[in-house]
């Protein structure tokens, strides 16, 4: 993403994390957004309640902090191309990673219930699998939005004869591994800070906002209507439960085929939360609203 520009966002939620929160679904720790202790390299859902409707077509599956390079990744379900970030499709649905780091990649979720199994295999350890959804926000945000690296972790200190001193609690994510967090292969991740994004979002229709009801059915009384509440206020828990952010959803990645040393473009992404107790909707035209939103870097 050139000079760390916003575009359109993409909210990538974790189903399985949710489900886990509420009390639906059992899960191993390796299914948390967050990075955790390198699990084992296979591993089975046990996904008895998963309710039907919450994987839709926007489904992805993302591998963060893997060092399969040349290896294989597998979820049994029917992968699509419309995101595809260090993640070729091989034989029988598996993913093959062309370097070490993290791969993404969109899959048709339609039917996962529990009466499937949802399964991953992997040639090596792994830090963490976020099974989910997509949600693209309908509109590029205002140009009154800021980007900020805070370093708050760093205390800095006077002594009495004027010496200055300074103790860093945090200056960064940490790695994943012996990576840093969204490196891809040898190509290099520099980091500094944590990043906080403030967005606003003006004329927004109330159908892209908030669903026709709250049972979640359109007109049609089907479930699972396209909008920001059902896809991302809900399943994040308003901000309790961690996301991934790309702040612009059309970045290109470009990976040249027999040299996965060189990667050219690499979309930016970041495990965030909302950072804000309230979510509120302005409105400035019969069903149109404006809406502010900040989203903060989180490990």
């Amino acid at each position: 993403m050139a000079y760390q520009n916003v575009s359109t966002p993409r909210f990538y939620i974790n189903i399985l994390e949710w489900l886990s929160s509420t009390g639906v679904l059992t899960i191993n720790n390796v299914y948390t957004t967050m990075p955790t202790t390198i699990t084992a390299p296979t591993d089975v859902i046990d996904n008895e309640g998963i309710p039907l409707g919450v994987f839709r077509e926007k489904s992805f599956a993302a591998f963060l902090g893997h060092t399969a390079s040349g290896g294989q990744l597998n979820l049994s379900e029917n992968y699509t191309d419309s995101i595809e970030i260090n993640a070729e499709l091989g034989a029988a649905n598996q993913i093959i990673c062309n370097v070490d780091g993290f791969s993404i990649r969109s899959f048709n979720g339609t039917g996962v219930d529990d009466n499937n199994t949802i399964s991953t295999w992997h040639s090596s350890p792994i830090h963490s699998i976020v099974l989910g959804r997509y949600y693209d926000m309908p509109v590029a945000p205002d140009l009154s939005l800021s980007l900020e690296h805070d370093y708050s972790g760093i205390k800095k200190t006077t002594s009495m004869s004027g010496a200055s001193f300074s103790n860093a609690n945090w200056i960064k994510p940490p790695k994943w591994g012996d990576k840093e967090a969204w490196q891809l292969g040898d190509f290099p991740r520099p980091y500094s800070g944590r990043r906080i994004w403030d967005l606003s979002f003006s004329y927004i229709s109330d159908t892209d906002l908030e669903p026709r009801n709250y049972t979640g059915t359109t007109e049609s009384l089907e479930q699972g209507a396209d909008n920001w509440f059902e896809n991302v206020l809900h399943y994040t828990m308003g901000g309790h439960l961690p996301f991934i952010f790309q702040p612009n959803k059309d970045a290109d990645y470009n990976w040249t085929d027999g040299d996965p040393s060189y990667i050219n473009e690499i979309p930016e992404f970041a495990i965030c939360r909302f950072d804000m107790n309230s979510f509120k909707r302005e409105q400035v035209a019969p069903g149109v609203y404006n809406i502010k939103i900040k989203v903060k870097e989180s490990w």
